[in-house]
């Protein structure tokens, strides 16, 4: 199974992923919005940071249950 599968599921459900010496997924929330007749749902927006390099160890627990 790929690791990105599950990061994908942890960014569903917190704001921040770090991937151990390689960097951290961070989610911004975008409210729903809604320009007529055009109606978008709430969002996530996604970004990287390869500053954050602290394990918190999220990433690896998930992985292993």
């Amino acid at each position: 199974m790929s690791i990105a599968k599950y990061i994908g599921e942890l960014l569903y459900r917190y704001d921040c992923v770090i991937v151990p010496e390689f960097g951290a997924f961070l989610t911004q929330r975008k409210s729903a919005q809604i320009y007529a007749p055009v109606f978008h749902a709430p969002s996530k927006a996604i970004s990287f940071n390869e500053q954050i390099q602290h394990n918190d160890g999220l990433l690896a627990s998930h992985i292993a249950k």
